[in-house]
């Protein structure tokens, strides 16, 4: 047990049973990595870490005597196994109790210090069912469920990722309430997930399919790559981006039938969207409009980890180009180290007289040992000509 000894004194009126019975009760007693059980002159000790975490711990034993013997089955637990735990999509509410009170807590403390909130999903759900029968996935043209790195399963927009979805948004809507705040929720980049693997795009799971073939009388063509034409997918290209309107339409819909003043945002990354055919298929532009949403917030961490300034005011003014006033555009600037330029994109996305700029995120701007107030050193370069 790492280490730790555990004595008795074999005592006068002792049998193998009640030796077994002592030891149980004193590794029960005082030890957090296992526990004990005894079964007449026999003792099974078992981890109490959960799958193969358990496995490994090593055990020795000695009685000292040639007259008195004990065995070991074996020189260290093993048989653990990892469990496949997935979320469950049908409990209501969707978020656990942990979950609803911290956020409680938390958006009443920034309530108190008079600061607005904003609650975000995206279409990452971490262990989200990947099988073809729970409906949920964002599907690669091989089957291959959409996985990514944080690691989540990434859903699709079928009707059972709708369903769960929308309880979601619906559940920290109420949360939102109960701190006496506005429900303000985000759309976090709820999207087509931005490329390929397994032979293509993730466009293939059973319900888009089985759509796209219904309203075009046709499969839905296998698109390799986000960087492929769009001009030879043009049907995909319509009905795609549409998906994604239904989708955040039928969650604001859901949502206001409980909590009617609810406002909604949408985040949009133009980086990871910089190619012509993840510009249509991730904007559905009939849904996303001044008139149906509160905001359009836009991030871009690859341009600023490029330090490409360029690109980053392109990311700034792009919702003014979609036609949202200043006052419903944000924009999203991810805190770097001190050699890429985040203050100075911050500094762009405030001159542009947005309705907010939003740093990502507080652990990292306290990590870095930056402090406030932002302050952005405005130099003037002149050119002194003979």
């Amino acid at each position: 047990m790492d280490g730790t000894p555990l004595q008795h004194w074999n005592l006068i009126g002792d049998t193998g049973e009640s030796i077994a019975t002592c030891f149980e009760l004193l590794i029960n007693a005082g030890s957090t990595e296992v526990w004990a059980q005894a079964n007449g002159t026999s003792l099974t000790i078992t981890s109490r870490l959960p799958g193969s975490a358990g496995n490994g711990i090593s055990l020795g034993v000695n009685t000292n005597s040639t007259q008195f013997t004990a065995t070991l089955a074996t020189n260290w637990l093993s048989g653990g196994q990892d469990g496949i735990w997935l979320t469950d999509l049908t409990v209501v509410p969707r978020m656990n109790r942990a979950a609803r009170d911290w956020s409680l807590s938390y958006f009443k403390a920034l309530n108190s210090y008079g600061i607005d909130v904003t609650a975000s999903f995206s279409m990452e759900l971490g262990n989200g069912d990947p099988s073809t029968g729970a409906g949920i996935a964002q599907r690669y043209p091989d089957g291959a469920a959409c996985t990514v790195s944080t690691p989540a399963l990434q859903t699709n927009f079928g009707p059972e990722s709708t369903a769960f979805w929308q309880q979601a948004y619906l559940d920290m809507a109420q949360i939102m309430l109960d701190a006496g705040i506005t429900a303000y929720l985000q759309f976090g980049e709820v999207q087509w997930w931005y490329t390929a693997a397994h032979g293509g795009m993730p466009f293939y799971d059973a319900y888009t399919t089985s759509a796209f073939q219904a309203a075009y009388g046709q499969p839905m063509g296998v698109i390799p790559s986000q960087n492929a034409d769009p001009a030879s997918y043009p049907n995909e290209c319509v009905f795609l981006p549409g998906l994604i309107g239904e989708f955040t339409q039928a969650i604001m819909t859901f949502v206001r039938q409980s909590a009617p003043s609810t406002k909604f945002e949408v985040l949009y990354p133009p980086d990871v969207n910089n190619t012509p055919l993840n510009k249509l298929i991730n904007y559905p532009t009939s849904y996303w409009t001044p008139a149906n949403l509160a905001c359009l917030k836009t991030e871009n961490f690859t341009y600023t980890g490029d330090r490409n300034l360029d690109l980053a005011r392109q990311s700034i003014q792009l919702p003014r180009q979609l036609g949202f006033p200043p006052s419903q555009s944000s924009h999203l600037v991810g805190i770097g180290d001190y050699t890429t330029p985040w203050l100075k994109e911050w500094s762009l996305a405030v001159a542009a007289g947005m309705e907010s700029v939003v740093l990502f995120a507080l652990d990292q701007f306290a990590s870095s040992g930056y402090s406030l107030p932002l302050n952005v050193r405005i130099v003037r370069a002149r050119f002194m000509g003979r």
